[in-house]
């Protein structure tokens, strides 16, 4: 395969491209209005949210007739929440609640 093929977007090609991940789709972007394949990229990860695990990304320009597929790996980062501040103080007769560890 060749690598040495660059995949340029114009403005005004016609731009297919979906967000795959675990076999559900999480996104998918057809328009006009893409300047280079970052933003068409960009768009489509905006779309998706967030997301865990392996993602294949398909861009298809459909002016000049190639496809690009590539991989994407994330990891679900928890949310960070506030604890009432009753819950870290010690009671009497109860466990410590460790936030880091549960």
């Amino acid at each position: 395969m060749n690598k040495n093929i660059s995949n340029i977007v114009n403005w005004g090609d016609s731009i297919c491209a979906t967000l795959d991940c675990n076999g559900h789709r999480l996104a998918s972007v057809n328009g006009t209005c893409f300047a280079s394949l970052q933003d068409v990229k960009r768009a489509v990860l905006d779309l998706a949210g967030r997301f865990a695990g392996m993602a294949v990304l398909t861009v298809r320009n459909c002016t000049q007739g190639w496809r690009d597929v590539s991989a994407l790996a994330t990891m679900r980062r928890p949310a960070v929440t506030q604890q009432p501040a009753l819950a870290s103080t010690p009671r009497v007769g109860a466990q410590y609640l460790i936030p880091w560890a549960s």
